[in-house]
This record gives C-alpha cells, sequence and structure tokens, in this order.
C-alpha cells in the first residue's frame, strides 16, 4: 500500500511525524506541517541533526491503546530496506541518513522470512537515529534541503512491533495492520475490495490536521472500465475515482457541460513517457545507443498523445522531465517539432546514422485497461511509420511491474524494451529528487529498488549528489535543473504530456478537496450531504 492509491488509505488509516497539507495553494501543499511531531524539527546549524519531539495524545489501534513513541518512528525507518519487500525511493534515505548505507546493505543478505528479518532488526540500529521516549534525532551524512518533505512519506511512518510479525506488503499484513489515524481496515481482499471503519482509539484532539467526517469508507477495485464507473458515480452509486480518472468521450462531455462535479487540477506529473531497457540485449542492444532513442524523440507525434489524453485544453506536449509543479523547473525544448506532432524524416534518420536503416523491432508492454490503450495505439502507429516495427504486450497493470519492469530475468532477456509509465513527483515544490533520481541516479544501481534497468551516467550521478547534498533550495533546484537538461540531451526517456487530471464525484460527497501528492480526495476531509 505505497503507491498513489494506497498513499490515499494510508492518509486515512497511518499517520506520518509530518504531512504534506491538501490545499489549493500549491506553497501551502508543498510545506510540510507537524502530525505526530508536535512542531517542525529542530535543525543544528550545519544543517546535519534534525531533532524531533512526538505528541504523547496519539495512540496505536491496539487492544490496550499505547502512545506512539521515537521507538515506533526509528523502527520505521529500520523497516524500510527490508530484503523481503524494500521500500521505494531508497535513495531518500540510503546516502541521506549517517549509517542507513551500511544497515541495509546487511539487511540485504538477511533471508527474506518474517523470523530472521525481525531478529535482524530489533538487534541491529541506524547509527544515524536515535529514539528516546518521545524524543527522536536524525543525523544526516550531509545537509538535505528536502529532508523535511522526505519526512512526510508514509513509507518511513512509525510503525507498532506487531507488524515485524507479518511479511512486509503480504495481505496478512494489510488485514492485520494497526491504524493510528481515524479509520482502521475493517475487511480486505487483494485486488477486490477495502473497507475502512472509525478507529474506536483515534481522538480528534490527537490531530491537528484529519476532520473524519465520515463514518468509513468502501473501495471497490474490480472495475476495469472506467466509463462505467463514470456512469455509477453520475447515478449516485458511488462517490468517486479510486485508481481511474474521467475517460475521455465522458470528459468533452462533462467540459462542454460545465459540470460542477468535474474536477480537475495539474498534478505536476509526465504521463506518459516513455522508458527504455537500457539492458535489453535485442537488436543488437540499440537501446543503449543514444542516436537510436533520439530517433524515438522525434517518431512520436505528441500532439496526438494529447489528444488521446482528453484533448489540448487539458494535455500539454512536453519535451522534459519536471514540470511547472516542481522546483527547478525550467522550458526544454531539445526535440520540439511544429505542432509538436513529431519529424518522421529526422527519426528515420537518425535510425541509419546509427546502423539501423532497415529500423529495430521492440517489445512495447504497457497496463491494458486505461487511457494507456489508447496512447498505446498512437505510439506504436508512430514509430512503424518511422521503420519501428512494435509488439504490442498489454498487460494487466500490476502484472507490467511484476513481470517485466522490475522483474530481472525480463529486463535483461529482453522481454520488454519500452514501456509507458508516469513521472510524478512524490512531493509538489522541493520535490525534483523524487522525479529523476529514481529511476536514473545509476551509483549502486544493481541493488536499486527503482532504476531497474541500470541506467548510469557519470556526470548524471554526479550533478545529482551535489543537488541532493545542497543546502539551499534554490541551488538545489538550478542543479535539477542541469540533470533534468543531461537526461534528455541523453534521450534517457521520451517524455510526452503533462497536464491536468480530471476526476468527478457525486452530488451528495461535499469538500471534496484534492491532495496532488497522490492525486486524490483528501479522505479525511470528505462529507457527505445526504
Amino acid at each position: 500500500m505505497a503507491t498513489s492509491t494506497g498513499t490515499y488509505m494510508h492518509r486515512a488509516i497511518t499517520r506520518q511525524l509530518y504531512i504534506l497539507p491538501t490545499d489549493e495553494d500549491q506553497a501551502a501543499a508543498a510545506t510540510p506541517l507537524p502530525d505526530l511531531a508536535t512542531a517542525a524539527p529542530e535543525i543544528s546549524s550545519d544543517g546535519i541533526e534534525y531533532s524531533i519531539t512526538l505528541r504523547d495524545d496519539a495512540v496505536w489501534d491496539t487492544e490496550e491503546p499505547r502512545v506512539i513513541t521515537a521507538e515506533d518512528a526509528e523502527r520505521g525507518f529500520k523497516r524500510l530496506c527490508n530484503p523481503a519487500r524494500p521500500g521505494n525511493n531508497l535513495d531518500n534515505y540510503i546516502g541521506v541518513i549517517a549509517g542507513m548505507e551500511e544497515y541495509c546493505d546487511a539487511f540485504r543478505e538477511i533471508a527474506p522470512d518474517v523470523d530472521s528479518m525481525k531478529e535482524y532488526l530489533e538487534a541491529n540500529s541506524i547509527t544515524g537515529i536515535e529514539a528516546n521516549g518521545q524524543e527522536l534525532t536524525i543525523t544526516l551524512e550531509a545537509p538535505a534541503n528536502d529532508f523535511e518533505s522526505i519526512l512526510t512519506q508514509v513509507a518511513v511512518a512509525p510503525v507498532p512491533e506487531e507488524i515485524l510479525n507479518y511479511l512486509p506488503d503480504s495481505p496478512e499484513l494489510r488485514t492485520n495492520w494497526i491504524a493510528s489515524g481515524p479509520y482502521r481496515i475493517l475487511s480486505y481482499v487483494a485486488d477486490q475490495r477495502l473497507e475502512l471503519e472509525r478507529n474506536p482509539s483515534w481522538s480528534e484532539e490527537s490531530d491537528d490536521y484529519r476532520e473524519a467526517y465520515i463514518d468509513g469508507l468502501e473501495v471497490d477495485m474490480s472495475y476495469a472500465d472506467a466509463g462505467r464507473v463514470q456512469r455509477l458515480i453520475e447515478s449516485g452509486e458511488v462517490d468517486s475515482y479510486w485508481n481511474q480518472s474521467v475517460p475521455t468521450p465522458d470528459l468533452q462531455r462533462l467540459m462542454s457541460e460545465n459540470d460542477p462535479n468535474l474536477m480537475q487540477f495539474e498534478d505536476g506529473a509526465v504521463n506518459p513517457y516513455i522508458q527504455f531497457n537500457f539492458q535489453s540485449p535485442n537488436n543488437d542492444g540499440a537501446l543503449s545507443d543514444p542516436l537510436v532513442r533520439q530517433a524515438f524523440q522525434y517518431a512520436v507525434n505528441r500532439s496526438a498523445v494529447a489528444q488521446a489524453g482528453g484533448g489540448l485544453e487539458v494535455k500539454f506536449p512536453t519535451y522534459q522531465a519536471l514540470t511547472e509543479q516542481v522546483f527547478g523547473y525550467d522550458v526544454l525544448d531539445t526535440y520540439a517539432t511544429p505542432d509538436d506532432e513529431g519529424d518522421p524524416e529526422l527519426a528515420r534518420e537518425l535510425l541509419a546514422e546509427a546502423g539501423y536503416p532497415d529500423g529495430i523491432t521492440v517489445n512495447f508492454v504497457y497496463a491494458t485497461g486505461s487511457r494507456y490503450d489508447a496512447y498505446a495505439q498512437v505510439i506504436e502507429a508512430d514509430l512503424r511509420a518511422v521503420g519501428i516495427e512494435v509488439n504490442l504486450i498489454p498487460t494487466p497493470g500490476a502484472n507490467v511491474t511484476s513481470q517485466f519492469t522490475t522483474n530481472a530475468e525480463a529486463t535483461e532477456s529482453g522481454a520488454w524494451d519500452i514501456t509507458i509509465n508516469s513521472l510524478s513527483p512524490t512531493w509538489v515544490g522541493n520535490g525534483a529528487r523524487t522525479m529523476l533520481m529514481p529511476n536514473w541516479y545509476g551509483v549502486g544501481c544493481e541493488n536499486s529498488t527503482t532504476n531497474f534497468t541500470c541506467y548510469s551516467s557519470d556526470e548524471v550521478n554526479s550533478v545529482m549528489e551535489q543537488a541532493r547534498t545542497e543546502a539551499d533550495a534554490d541551488a538545489a533546484a538550478e542543479l535539477w535543473m542541469e540533470v533534468d537538461r543531461l537526461l534528455v540531451e541523453d534521450s534517457a526517456l521520451v517524455p510526452l504530456i503533462t497536464g491536468k487530471i480530471s476526476l468527478y464525484r457525486s452530488d451528495r460527497l461535499q469538500n471534496a478537496v484534492v491532495n496532488v501528492g497522490y492525486n486524490n480526495l483528501e479522505p479525511g476531509l470528505v462529507w457527505l450531504d445526504q
């Protein structure tokens, strides 16, 4: 439950040290607020040491409610790099928190079973983290201008000791999750249904952020057809979307009607972009050649992709990784073409220059059942037009990662060459690190949980390291812009479109405010008008 939709649920059942609020003002939405902490962290003059005091009135939903302590917070960090299911974006922590790398290197060698992991975690510590009662001290290897934002992440939320009795991210853990927020899990069926009910141990006085107006929440995950979900919302049988958005045909209708229940917002994502498998042996390793990757840049008609996504009123062609919602953005148009329609002739010339005058053949895997079906059709036609033959591999969303992109055997064998994905900031504002480091930071990439194809550039790595240890946020923003430029010049990815997400709510759902951190409604703030 650590994806954007999982974060949606965690906003209801889990509390963090700090929280990024739901606010229409982007500056406010990017500013961490205390959640379990009593105030902003006290930071030493050298920017290395963070001292945090936890409030003493927030409790776990255990048989005998127990105060959430600094030791629980420490456990959240220690559990992050478990060998069974390590957390995402480990580069936010490894190489940032003192001693985290050594702790995780040793943890990686432990057998990935409950008893072995529990024994290791309880017997070992991270040298940069100290817990004493309600006092937590975190020491960094070097200053990190975005560390307060990092502390807002669900991945490092405090966890009670009972959680160590379950495999991370397992159905058993989800069923037995111990809540700290206003709701708790009543029932859970994997990929089918989730029900939340009020957490009797939570008190409004202990929580400065969540209002918890509703009595519970039911999520049906079985609907693959967004058009059907839209009809159910309009009829009042469903209140809003879970992990989908308004399909293009309905979107055009709702926009023309100025429907007040239509909610549109810029999420700061590049979605989709083309992700390359740099390890693929297909076509004699053609995708390792920047000229071949540049051919993809010119082959795709970005304007047509935007039309497939809902039209140029809501989707905008882009040529870079960063977006306006993150610090460090500046317009890059290295591969721009008139009307954003591409340049097929130049694409063919680049393929020929790279030694492929007759083109190449690629395996294109993508998540079916969403707009990605339409995007894939546009991209396939454009690639074929320049001599890139395409084997389309439509796949259920979860299987794209488990069977292909995060599967080392599939990656190394060339079972996939390209896919389309979403590149989104984990937090708006000072979130450039979260867009650029996970997929393209190459130091130690063989152990990365995000850079699965092991892209690595010495220059990119160096500038990334400077940016993440730069104490001044403005100086860091300039460095992240340089990283974006370097990645674009190397065609490490093919950005296609950015723009607005379109959600819809029922007539009875009120205070439907969107959090751009996970692109959905804030469950702790909505209420129902019966």
